[in-house]
C-alpha cells in the first residue's frame, strides 16, 4: 500500500551551544504544523532531540534551558585527567532526570542517536538499549568529555563522524529529510589581519566541521542553516548560562526555519503528487 502522507525525518546536527537553535526549529515546525516522524541526532542534537521525542513540548524544553544557571552547569562537571576533562557521570544523571528516565522504546517519536567509534572512526547508530548512555556517548566531545565504553566500543562525539545525520534519518524510513546544519560559516566581520595564534586552532576546526557538514547534508531534501550571528564556537557552553544569548540562538533557529517552511511544504506537496500518480498507475494495472 502506498502511504498518503510522507514520513518526515529531522536530522539535528552537532554544534555545542549552537544546538539551542534546534529548539527554534522545533518551535517553527509546531507553529506551521509540520509533523516530525523520525529524529536522527548527533551530539547536542541528541539531547534536544531526545527531550522533544519524550515530551513533544518545546515550551518545556525552552524553560529547561532558560532555568539552566552557571551554578547548575558547573555542578555537572566531575573533573578528571583521564581521556578528557569531564567524566560525565553527573551529566548522565542530569540527562536521566530531564528525560524522566525514559528509554528508546518509550519515546513518542522514533529516535536514532549517532556516536563515533573511537577506534575505527565509524559512525555508530543507537536506536535501542540505554538512552542515557547513547546520549552520553554522542556528546562526548574531545577533549572535554571522556569517551565512554558502551556495547564493547569506545564511543565519542557523533559530530566527529556524522555531524548532520541525514543518511540515518533516511534509513529510519523518512520520505522527506530535513537537515539542521549548525556548522554553516557565517561571516559578519571577515578577517582582515592575521589572527592571534590562540584563535587559529578553533578557526581551523570550524573549517573542518563546515566542510564535513556540507557533505552530510547533500542527501537532504531541505537544509536549515541558522545564522550564528553570535559566532558561537563548536562548544560555547557559556551561552547556555546567558538567557539573552540563549534566546537569540533559539530565535535564529526559528527564523531560519520559518524561511524554509515554503520549501518544506513544497516538498510535501511534491511527494503527494508523485505518489498520487503512482497510485493511479498501480490501480490501472490491477484492473487489467
Amino acid at each position: 500500500m502506498v502511504r498518503k502522507n510522507p514520513k518526515i525525518g529531522l536530522a539535528l546536527g552537532s554544534g555545542g551551544a549552537k544546538g539551542l537553535a534546534h529548539i527554534g526549529v522545533l518551535k517553527s515546525f509546531e507553529k506551521h504544523q509540520i509533523p516530525v516522524d523520525f529524529i536522527a541526532a548527533s551530539s547536542i542534537g541528541s539531547i534536544i532531540g531526545a527531550h522533544y521525542a519524550t515530551y513533544k513540548d518545546t515550551q518545556k524544553l525552552e524553560e529547561l534551558i532558560l532555568a539552566f544557571t552557571r551554578k547548575k552547569g558547573m555542578g555537572l562537571f566531575d573533573f578528571t585527567v583521564k581521556g578528557g576533562i569531564v567524566k560525565g557521570k553527573k551529566t548522565e544523571l542530569f540527562i536521566s532526570e530531564i528525560l524522566g528516565g525514559a528509554q528508546f522504546h518509550e519515546l513518542k517519536i522514533p529516535l536514532a542517536v549517532v556516536a563515533t567509534d573511537f577506534d575505527t572512526a565509524e559512525s555508530v547508530v543507537l536506536t535501542s538499549g540505554n538512552l542515557v548512555k547513547a546520549i552520553r556517548a554522542s556528546i562526548a566531545v574531545p577533549p572535554i568529555y571522556q569517551p565512554i565504553l558502551y556495547l564493547d566500543k569506545l564511543l565519542a562525539d557523533g559530530g566527529l563522524s556524522n555531524p548532520v545525520p541525514v543518511s540515518v534519518a533516511s534509513k529510519m524510513g523518512a520520505d522527506i529529510t530535513i537537515a539542521v546544519n549548525l556548522d554553516r560559516v557565517f561571516v559578519e566581520n571577515p578577517l582582515t589581519t592575521i589572527p592571534p595564534l590562540a584563535q587559529v586552532p578553533m578557526l581551523a576546526i570550524n573549517i573542518l566541521r563546515h566542510n564535513l557538514a556540507l557533505h552530510a547534508v547533500k542527501e537532504a531534501n531541505v537544509t536549515i542553516s541558522p545564522n550564528n550571528k553570535l559566532q558561537v564556537g563548536f562548544i560555547g557552553w557559556y551561552h547556555f548560562f546567558n538567557n539573552e544569548k540563549a534566546i537569540q540562538i533559539i530565535q535564529e533557529g526559528e527564523a531560519a526555519t520559518d524561511k524554509m517552511i515554503p520549501e518544506i511544504k513544497r516538498q510535501i506537496a511534491l511527494h503527494g503528487r508523485e505518489h498520487s500518480l503512482l497510485r493511479k498507475f498501480t490501480s490501472f494495472f490491477k484492473k487489467q
